[in-house]
């Protein structure tokens, strides 16, 4: 009886701890995605008031430029996120820490 005590005891620790790896895997891959994509959020916003401080100037085109990359740069790493989210390994661990797919916001 303590043979099999003992293997039982073995085998929730062995479970116990793969699911607590699994949930540190998971929690440091989105929010990395999370803080870079929280981060090119600012940048937007910064660009966006500074296009429209350049408006008619002499650098309106470049401003112009700047901001449809940083746009289009949001929006891949916006898609890679949501994707991160999907995957099945993924989805379980970020839905109880959550983490939530990014929408298109308003803002942006």
């Amino acid at each position: 009886m303590t043979i099999a005590a003992l293997g039982w005891f073995i085998a929730v620790i062995c479970v116990i701890i793969f699911v607590t790896l699994w949930f540190i895997v998971c929690f440091k891959e989105l929010s990395v995605k999370r803080n870079s994509l929280d981060s090119i959020t600012e940048q937007i916003h910064m660009h966006r008031r500074l296009h429209m401080q350049e408006r008619g100037g002499e650098n309106d085109a470049a401003a112009q430029n700047i901001l449809e990359h940083k746009l289009m740069v949001y929006r891949e790493v916006e898609k890679e996120y949501n994707a991160l989210l999907k995957r099945p390994m993924k989805r379980i661990p970020s839905y109880i820490m959550g983490f939530h797919s990014k929408r298109k916001e308003k803002g942006i």
